[in-house]
C-alpha cells in the first residue's frame, strides 16, 4: 500500500447535510494521509461522470461505500449513479470473491439492511453519530493504511524443531511479538510523539508507561538546571517574557507530545491525560521564590497543556474530554481551598509569566498561545496546519465560555446576566479577536456533533431551553466584554452569537 492510499467515496446525494458530512469525512481522511476521491472536489462541469466514476472504483486502492437508507435502496434496485457504482463493483466482486476492497461506512440506516445485497456479506464501520465514532474512525484509518491496532503475532518455531548442532532450541528464541520499539533516547518532541502514536496504535500499555517513565525525570531534570542557571534570583537578560516561557516549553514539549499523543488516540487506556496537568504544575525541586514574574511558570505550562488538550479534544470530538481537564480542581494558596482550572486565572489566560504584568494580561496570553504553531514546529504532526490549530483552539475556548453559562444557570444565579455594566467573565473572550474565518470553522465543529455539544449544559442538568432563553443576555454581556476591552471595533462581532440556531 502507498504511504498515501487512494480511496474512492461512494455515496448517494441524499440531502445538503449529508453532502456536507461526506465532505467532512473526506477531509478528516486526507487529514490523516489518505488521498480521499471525491465528486465535490473532482469532477466540475464538462466532466464525464459515468469515466469518472468507473476510473474512481477501479483505480482507487479502497472504496468507501456510504450506506444510508436512500444508497440502500438506490442501489438494490438498480437506480442512478449508485445504480451504475452496483454493476461495477458487483462485477469486480464477481471478478475476486473475497476481495476487502469495498468497506461499507454505516451512516445513518434506519432498516434491517444496513448495506446494499452486494455487500451483504462484507464487514462494515459504523459511522452513525454517537459516542463510537472517533473510535469507528479509528479503525478505519488503521484499515486503509494497513496498520491494524491489534497486529496477528508471527509463529514461533516448534519447540521440538532443532538447530543444526542438534541442541533443541526455545519456543521464546526468535519469537518476535512486533511490538513498537521503546526508543532509548527521545530527541525531541516530535520524536516522543511519533513513539507514542505507534504504543497507543499497538495498545501496548506497558510500553507507554516506560516511555513516560523515560521522558518525565530527563525533562524535569533539565527543567531544574535551566532554572537554576537562569532564574534563580535575577531576570533573565535581555529577553521577552514570552520567549523565557517558549524556552521552558521547549523543555516540557517531548512530554506534553507523549499526552497529547493519548488524547488523540482516543483509546480508553490513553485518552485520560490529566496526570500530564498535575506533572506541570508540581515540579519536582522547583524553586518558587525566584525573580516575580517567573514564580508562577508553572502554571503558565499549565495554561499552554490545557489549551492544547482542549483544542485537540474539540478536534477529534472529544468534548467530555476537554471538560474533564478543565474541571479538575487546583489548590488555592495555602491549600484549603480548591478552584477548577477554568477559574483559575493563571490556567485561563491571565498569566504573569506570559505578559511580564501584575496580575496578568488575557489579550497578550491569548496571542501567545495563538500564535504557537508559527514558533513550535512539534505541532504540526499533532494538528496538521495552522488553521485546524487555531479553530479546534477557538471551539475548545468558546465550548469553555458556554459552559460558562450553564453553571451559573445552573446555580440559580440568572440574575447576574441583568447587568449593564462591563461583566466578569471566568473565562476571557479573547478567542472572539481571531479571523471571522477562524470563528466560523470553530463553530462548525461544536456543530459537527450536537450531541456532544449539549453535554456543556445537559451534564449540569441544565436544559437546552434555559440555555436558549438565557442566550441573549449572555451574548449582550459579550459584546460588552469585547468593547471594553477591544473597542467599538467589536459592536457586533460575538461570532458564536447564532450557535444555538445550528442545533
Amino acid at each position: 500500500m502507498a504511504e498515501h492510499p487512494k480511496v474512492f467515496i461512494s455515496y448517494s446525494h441524499d440531502s445538503s447535510e449529508h453532502k456536507r458530512w461526506v465532505s467532512e469525512l473526506g477531509a478528516k481522511l486526507r487529514h490523516k494521509g489518505v488521498d480521499a476521491i471525491l465528486d465535490q472536489w473532482d469532477l466540475g462541469p464538462g466532466d464525464e461522470i459515468t469515466l469518472f466514476m468507473e476510473s474512481g472504483l477501479r483505480d482507487s486502492d479502497r472504496v468507501l461505500v456510504i450506506c444510508t437508507d436512500r444508497y440502500v435502496r438506490k442501489a438494490d434496485s438498480g437506480e442512478g449513479g449508485v445504480g451504475y457504482e452496483r454493476m461495477i463493483v458487483t462485477a469486480q466482486l464477481i471478478q475476486n470473491l473475497g476481495t476487502n476492497k469495498f468497506i461499507p461506512v454505516i451512516r445513518q440506516a434506519s432498516g434491517q439492511m444496513k448495506t446494499p445485497v452486494f455487500l451483504a456479506t462484507r464487514m462494515y464501520v459504523d459511522l452513525r453519530d454517537g459516542s463510537q465514532f472517533e473510535s469507528e474512525f479509528d479503525k478505519l484509518i488503521q484499515e486503509l493504511h494497513q496498520e491494524p491496532s491489534i497486529k496477528k503475532p508471527p509463529l514461533g518455531i516448534s519447540p521440538f524443531t532443532t538447530h543444526s548442532s542438534g541442541q533443541e532450541k526455545l519456543p521464546s528464541e526468535g519469537l518476535d511479538t512486533q511490538l513498537p520499539e521503546i526508543p532509548k533516547q527521545v530527541e525531541s518532541a516530535s520524536h516522543a510523539y511519533s513513539a507514542a502514536v505507534k504504543l497507543a496504535r499497538a495498545g501496548d500499555l506497558y510500553g507507554w508507561r516506560q516511555l513516560v517513565k523515560q521522558i518525565k525525570p530527563n525533562v524535569f531534570k533539565s527543567l531544574v538546571q535551566w532554572r537554576r542557571n537562569e532564574l534563580d534570583g535575577q531576570r533573565p537578560k535581555n529577553q521577552e517574557p514570552i520567549h523565557v516561557v517558549d524556552e521552558v516549553v521547549d523543555i516540557i514539549s517531548p512530554l506534553i507530545s507523549v499526552a497529547l499523543a493519548g488524547v488523540e488516540s482516543g483509546r480508553e487506556q490513553f485518552r485520560d491525560q490529566k496526570s500530564t496537568l498535575d506533572d506541570l504544575l508540581n515540579v519536582t525541586a522547583w524553586n518558587r521564590y525566584v525573580y516575580g514574574d517567573w514564580r508562577n511558570l508553572s502554571f503558565a505550562l499549565g495554561y499552554v497543556y490545557h489549551s492544547l488538550h482542549g483544542g485537540l479534544s474539540l478536534s477529534t470530538n472529544q468534548i467530555d474530554l476537554a471538560l474533564s481537564l478543565a474541571q479538575v480542581k487546583i489548590p488555592v494558596a495555602d491549600g484549603t481551598k480548591y478552584l477548577p482550572v477554568w477559574k483559575r486565572s493563571q490556567l485561563r489566560g491571565y498569566s504573569e509569566s506570559i505578559s511580564g504584568s501584575g496580575g496578568g494580561d488575557c489579550v497578550k496570553s491569548w496571542n501567545y498561545i495563538s500564535t504557537a504553531f508559527e514558533r513550535w514546529e512539534w505541532l504540526a504532526p499533532i494538528f496538521g496546519d495552522k488553521l485546524e490549530y487555531q479553530s479546534s483552539l477557538v471551539a475548545y475556548y468558546m465550548a469553555l465560555n458556554i459552559y460558562e453559562l450553564a453553571t451559573i444557570i445552573a446555580s440559580g444565579q440568572k440574575n447576574i446576566l441583568n447587568t449593564d455594566s462591563n461583566p466578569y467573565f471566568h473565562i476571557p473572550l479573547t478567542f472572539a479577536s481571531e479571523s471571522c474565518d477562524i470563528n466560523q470553522l470553530a463553530i462548525s465543529l461544536l456543530l459537527r456533533h450536537p450531541e456532544s455539544l449539549m453535554e456543556l449544559w445537559t451534564s449540569l442538568n441544565v436544559t437546552l431551553d434555559q440555555m436558549k432563553n438565557a442566550w441573549r443576555d449572555w451574548i449582550r454581556l459579550c459584546g460588552l466584554w469585547l468593547r471594553d476591552v477591544y473597542g467599538p471595533f467589536f459592536d457586533d462581532e460575538v461570532y458564536h452569537q447564532h450557535i444555538f440556531e445550528g442545533l
